[in-house]
């Protein structure tokens, strides 16, 4: 019965990694022909993002969801400056990249009974689990959740700033 619940754990962290690669790879492929001048142009909506900046915060919370709270990394995350970031497709591309390769090495390598283990949350608080403790479990299903969002509001602000939807041409 043990072995059985420990293949089963191994599966369910391996199909996390699954879908937040396809997310993230969606994501990537949503900015990969935009110029880096459209990438940081803002958009005529009152309380939009650019681009970039959407790229970037995807990216820094899958880190944090993933790597630090998951995974037991330390990312020394900076959420504010996420909404201020400017740069170029390919400092992108390189930092996705570097994620996927780093969240395929660690998802899928975590201990059998690490989905039931608190999160790795400093002082045991976050607004998103408000009192309970979040498991790594939790912390899975929200950077799904998040970067599915996100991935989304790529989608959208790509056709905004002109571009036919990604694959289209």
């Amino acid at each position: 019965m043990k072995e059985k619940r420990a293949a089963k754990m191994s599966r369910e962290a391996n199909q996390f990694a699954i879908v937040l690669a396809r997310i993230v790879r969606r994501a990537l492929a949503q900015v990969a022909d935009i110029t880096d001048s459209d990438l940081n142009r803002p958009l005529e909506l009152p309380e939009s993002n650019t681009a970039f900046v959407l790229a970037t915060h995807l990216i820094g919370s899958a880190e944090y969801w993933v790597l630090e709270l998951a995974c037991g990394r330390d990312v020394h995350r900076d959420r504010l400056s996420e909404f201020r970031a400017t740069g170029t497709g390919a400092e992108l591309a390189a930092r996705y990249e570097r994620w996927l390769a780093i969240m395929q090495e660690l998802l899928p390598a975590l201990p059998a009974g690490q989905m039931d283990q608190p999160a790795n949350i400093a002082g045991g608080h976050h607004p998103v689990f408000g009192d309970e403790q979040g498991t790594v479990r939790d912390a899975l299903l929200h950077a799904v959740e998040h970067c599915a969002l996100h991935q989304g509001h790529l989608e959208l602000t790509r056709q905004l700033l002109g571009y036919p939807p990604a694959g289209a041409q």
